[in-house]
């Protein structure tokens, strides 16, 4: 369920996603302050899945980062996790897509497998529908929104960075 959405131009990228949540079969829309995408220890950092692995992984990325910011460091750093993950709750598997902002780079991970996004990508149930926007040139905002309005697993409000590149600066 979720989407989250990147995009990566000269001197910035934008990260969008949605805050559906859900338990069962039904949408907790009261008081949902949990948040499919962060900002911690200098990383940008969407997911889409268990919440219970999101709220996992944000807790590890708090204290640790990636020492390289390459496909190779991403997945060292990812072994790093499933190991952490597995001593605090006896599950070793990553069951969750990531996308992970870090020192200008945007890397999209799914399992293991890590690739470095150089344009722009989706992940999640709403992925086709931000994707056929972002094919269109519009931005993560805009995909997501329109993910939110054709698919039923995605729901606003909308969370949304924008990462000057050049400078570090950010803006929400």
């Amino acid at each position: 369920m979720s989407v989250v959405a990147v995009a990566v131009k000269e001197g910035t990228i934008e990260i969008a996603s949605d805050s559906i949540s859900v338990r069962g079969l039904t949408q907790t829309k009261a008081n949902n302050k949990f948040s499919k995408l962060v900002y911690i220890n200098d990383m940008y950092i969407g997911f889409v899945g268990e919440a219970e692995e999101g709220s996992l992984f944000t807790l590890f990325a708090n204290t640790r980062k990636p020492e390289q910011t390459t496909e190779a460091g991403i997945v060292a750093y990812l072994s790093e996790f499933a190991d952490w993950k597995n001593n605090k709750i006896g599950k070793a598997s990553i069951e969750n897509d990531y996308i992970i902002i870090i020192a200008g780079k945007v890397f999209q991970v799914e399992g293991f497998f890590v690739q470095e996004i150089v344009s722009y990508s989706a992940i999640g149930a709403g992925s086709d529908y931000a994707l056929a926007a972002l094919y269109l040139g519009e931005t993560p905002v805009v995909a997501v929104e329109t993910a939110c309005e054709l698919s039923v697993f995605c729901e606003k409000p909308i969370k949304h960075f924008k990462v000057i590149v050049k400078t570090g600066e950010k803006e929400l």
